[in-house]
């Protein structure tokens, strides 16, 4: 896989076209579809992380905001700390969306890989069977 790697830096749709080529039906293929999705599997995991980066950065900065209108105002102080940080409530719940879709198509491709070893492991079987001769 590192070869791939060092050849092209692919996209996510890149990998995913490339791994809708490979057929199920022989091992060969079947394997280099495994070996293209858990690529995908590592650019996933470092958008989910990222996603969560950005999640926590906006999350400090409305908590910084919101510290600081509150200690400004001299009454009223919770409701203008609050209308302070309208827009980053709104920037936070959209990052924090984006951290729940990053984190499960990192799930979501994880289960297709452990799906796809498992019909790897029932065909090199099925292919062991006929080369001995039985069946």
């Amino acid at each position: 896989m590192a070869a791939l790697a060092q050849q092209k830096q692919y996209t996510l749709g890149e990998l995913y076209s490339l791994a809708d080529q490979c057929s199920h039906d022989y091992p060969a293929t079947l394997a280099r579809k495994i070996e293209l999705l858990t690529e995908v599997q590592v650019i996933l995991g470092r958008k989910a992380a990222e996603a969560v980066r950005e999640y926590k950065r906006i999350y400090a900065e409305r908590k910084r905001v919101y510290a600081e209108a509150y200690i400004v105002a001299e009454n009223l102080r919770e409701q203008r700390a609050e209308l302070a940080v309208i827009k980053l409530r709104n920037q936070e719940a959209d990052a924090e969306a984006d951290k729940v879709r990053w984190s499960n198509a990192v799930e979501s491709n994880d289960q297709v890989i452990n799906s796809l070893k498992y019909s790897l492991k029932v065909l090199l079987a099925e292919f062991g069977s006929s080369a001995s001769g039985t069946r």
